[in-house]
């Protein structure tokens, strides 16, 4: 098993809060694909067109909508005049609480939610799909899908997450703005982290494997 890497030192990341304005600017479905793209490492306008099956001229456009609001940032000294490389900048987004009460804040919230669960669904079954074609080689034999059921309260949830998120942090840590400085074979790999509430059966409380159109003895109704 190979050994955990060490915990990260203290985070060089400043917070950007993100208000009304920020928000209802991020919340379009291209910006929010150019934002999510974007985050597997540094991209053109022209690439990212191709990519998502827009053209430059849309790319670039929403892009430099992006910059102005702090989610984007040129990467100096890479590209020219007509081809520059963006990236994500190296600050951690935090939602304003306060502000983001209005109904135009939820709403523009609610959009990215969605659309950024319905992107992490695609990037989940696009690679199945490849690895079920063959086309992902040894990936194909590392690449996990876990579900498991834990039985908890809502404090048990955040500290089970938190000691979750502190393990992908750590992961995550060793090659944090060091592109160049990948091992060999390296990839950006997304990890997937869900944990909520399951509905339950009506009744005790509990959940039942009854399934609809049977009874409690499995028989149909």
């Amino acid at each position: 098993m190979a050994p955990h890497p060490e915990p990260p030192g203290p985070s060089e990341r400043t917070d950007a809060v993100v208000d009304v304005t920020r928000l209802k600017a991020l919340a379009h479905p291209l910006r929010i694909r150019l934002f999510d793209a974007l985050s597997a490492g540094p991209a053109t306008a022209s690439g990212l067109g191709q990519l998502l099956g827009e053209s430059s001229g849309a790319t670039s456009y929403h892009l430099r909508q992006l910059a102005a609001h702090g989610f984007v940032e040129e990467v100096v000294g890479r590209g020219t005049a007509r081809e520059r490389w963006w990236q994500i900048p190296q600050t951690r987004q935090v939602l304003s609480g306060q502000d983001l009460r209005a109904p135009a804040a939820r709403e523009s919230l609610q959009l990215f939610a969605d659309e950024w669960l319905r992107l992490r669904f695609e990037a989940a079954a696009d690679f199945r799909a490849r690895a079920a074609a063959g086309l992902e080689g040894a990936w194909a034999g590392h690449a996990e899908e876990v579900t498991d059921i834990a039985i908890l309260t809502p404090d048990e949830l955040s500290a089970m997450t938190a000691e979750l998120m502190g393990v992908l942090e750590a992961w995550a840590a060793r090659t944090a703005g060091r592109e160049d400085e990948r091992p060999e074979g390296a990839r950006v790999v997304e990890v997937q982290l869900r944990a909520f509430p399951r509905r339950e059966a009506a009744g005790d409380g509990r959940a039942t494997s009854t399934l609809p159109g049977q009874d409690d003895e499995g028989k149909q109704s």
